[in-house]
This record gives structure tokens, C-alpha cells and sequence, in this order.
């Protein structure tokens, strides 16, 4: 695939406070790709630089090859965001989708087109007639959505787009962006803590804390608070009073992140005793599906509120057969974690 964006030595800084900061990064075209992390990551940063709204304030952005401090309109109009709040404008859904076309001067078959946008998203056709305060959460979201997908944008950037939305909405809203990418070949980039609805869809994801790119793919991650055991190893206590030790860790400090490969954890029902050693954690089956870009399912669980997600192959699922709300018991190889320290 080609790279559509490479960042290298980039950081944003605001009053002159260093927010982001990103020493190399690729993203290759015609994907999905998600981005996650707490607040104040730099997910909304990282997402103002990719849709050219700011420049970095040092290093080097290039969008499809060429700099983004030398970009013209015609190439920022290939890119299009969606804010976690749209704002609609205060018209009719026919004039909110219509209006992007409408500054363009591209006003040819506008109602197919507007037809064809609102069909995406999952809204009836009848919905070009009602006014912006007529609309749910979830309707204004896909309005909002539509009024991006009809300009057929070569990268659309979602930020929290299923943050309130009802559960029927975040599902329709899955379905558009899939349907964007197969028709128009969009590469699409997404933030959002809803990490199921985030895994099952996306072919890639990229980890931000504090600013700072920790890791990308299928990664588990734990943050602080962490305590110390007599061996001065971390130790994770959970909720429910279950604990993790991260082993050779004694030379980490309490403030680390520390990042678990999914294929570093494996899981079992409770009525696989063989599978059990002093080690295993108890947890809850709380998701199953298919993760977007692999054969393998994707299991999510808690383990004391924390989540988790593994990756099993078809064959232990058949064998297994878990379900959601399914107790588990889970190990957790801590020999070869990876540290973001910060």
C-alpha cells in the first residue's frame, strides 16, 4: 500500500506547551484506522495536523508525497473531519447536506446525490425535508456524516463519532464508513473509547498517551496507579482485589504505561482447570466478534473493570465455544511487555 501521510520529528506545541509529539508515523492509504487513548492523549491534535486545520510546530507532515506547508485547496478538499460536536447548520437536512456541494459549484443531480448520501447513513429519504432541531442525537451525527460522505472525500476524519449516539446509530455509522472506503477507496481515521465498536472495524490502530505515539496494532494497555511488591516489581491491583505482577520490572517506575500483545494472552473457561495455574486472573466475556482485517475473533473481557482483548483462533472457539458474560480464566505472559515510560 502507499503511504498516504508520514510524520517525522513532529510536535504541536500550544503557549508553549509541548502536546504532541510524534518522532515517526505512517498511514498507509485506503484503510481504517483507529486511534485511541484517555483524554488529553492528543488524538484531537494529531487529528487538527492530518486534516491541515494547524501546522506543526516543528517537524515534517507530507500528505500523498508533498508537504503539507505547500499543499494547495484542491488537495485540502480531498480531506474532510467530522468534529466530536458537528455543528449543523440551522436549515433544512437538504441544505446541511447540500451546502458543501453548493461552495464548490458542483450542483449537478444534486438531489440523487443528496438521495444517495442520506441512503448511506441509514436515514429515509423523507429526512431531506425536516429541519436541524428536528433530529435525535443519532440522526444529527448521520446528517452530519452525509454532509462529508456526498463531497466523496479521499480521507475522512472522525473524531468520537459514536460519543452519544444510540446503539442503532453507531451500528449505521459503521456501516457508511465501510461503505466509503469500498466505493470511493476513503481512507478513514478514527478516535473513540467505545474500543469494541473501535476493533471491529478498523484494520489498524495507533495508541496515544500524553501526547506521545506508544504503539500500534493490537495491544493491551495498563496504566498507573501501580505499587511496588517486595521484589520491587510492579503489581496491578484490580477492583474486585485481583492483582498483576509485571515481572523484571523492578527498574521501572510507577508512572510507566506498560503494553500486552493480544497474542500474549490466552483465556479459558472455567471448566478447563488444565488450562489454570496460580497466576490466572478471573474475568468476564463481555464481546465476540470478527476483528476487521483478521481470520482469527476478537474476544473482549474485564478483568475488575479493566478491559482487555485477546485474539483466539476459530479452532478454540469451536473448542470453547465462549459467550458473552462467560467467567474466564485468564493468564497473562508479563515476560516480554513493552514500557512507555514516561
Amino acid at each position: 500500500m502507499n503511504k498516504l501521510y508520514e510524520l517525522n520529528n513532529v510536535e504541536q506545541h500550544y503557549d508553549g506547551k509541548k502536546v504532541l509529539g510524534i518522532e515517526n508515523l505512517a498511514l498507509e492509504e485506503n484503510q481504517i484506522i483507529g486511534f485511541f487513548g484517555p483524554n488529553g492523549s492528543g488524538k484531537s491534535t494529531l487529528f487538527s495536523l492530518l486534516s491541515f486545520i494547524d501546522k506543526p510546530t516543528v517537524g515534517d507532515l507530507t500528505f500523498n508525497g508533498i508537504n503539507t506547508k505547500k499543499i494547495d485547496t484542491k488537495m485540502r478538499q480531498d480531506v474532510i473531519m467530522v468534529p466530536q460536536n458537528p455543528y449543523l447548520l440551522k436549515r433544512s437536512v437538504f441544505e446541511n447536506i447540500a451546502y458543501g456541494l453548493k461552495l464548490r459549484k458542483d450542483t449537478c443531480n444534486l438531489k440523487e446525490k443528496i438521495d444517495e448520501a442520506l441512503s448511506i447513513v441509514g436515514l429515509d429519504l423523507s429526512f431531506a425535508k425536516r429541519k436541524w432541531s428536528q433530529l435525535s442525537g443519532g440522526e444529527a451525527q448521520r446528517v452530519a456524516l452525509a454532509a462529508r460522505l456526498i463531497l466523496r472525500p479521499k480521507v475522512l476524519i472522525l473524531d468520537e463519532p459514536t460519543t452519544g449516539v444510540d446503539t442503532n446509530s453507531a451500528q449505521l455509522i459503521k456501516e457508511a464508513i465501510l461503505i466509503a472506503k469500498q466505493k470511493w477507496n476513503t481512507t478513514i481515521f478514527i478516535s473513540s473509547h467505545d474500543h469494541k465498536w473501535l476493533n471491529q472495524i478498523c484494520d489498524k490502530r495507533v495508541a496515544l498517551f500524553q501526547g506521545n505515539l506508544i504503539e500500534s496494532g493490537n495491544v493491551n494497555l495498563l496504566f498507573a496507579p501501580w505499587k511496588k511488591d517486595e521484589n520491587k516489581n510492579l503489581v496491578k491491583y484490580f477492583l474486585d482485589g485481583q492483582s498483576l505482577t509485571i515481572k523484571n520490572s523492578a527498574s521501572k517506575k510507577r508512572d510507566s504505561v506498560v503494553m500486552i500483545d493480544s497474542s500474549a494472552i490466552s483465556i479459558c473457561r472455567e471448566n478447563y482447570e488444565d488450562m489454570v495455574n496460580d497466576e490466572s486472573l478471573e474475568g468476564v466475556v463481555s464481546s465476540i466478534g470478527k476483528q476487521h482485517s483478521f481470520d482469527d475473533l476478537y474476544i473482549e473481557f474485564t478483568i475488575g473493570g479493566v478491559n482487555f482483548n485477546s485474539r483466539i483462533c476459530k479452532e478454540v472457539m469451536q473448542k470453547q465455544r465462549f459467550l458473552p458474560g462467560d467467567k474466564i480464566y485468564v493468564n497473562i505472559d508479563t515476560t516480554n511487555v513493552r514500557w512507555w515510560t514516561l
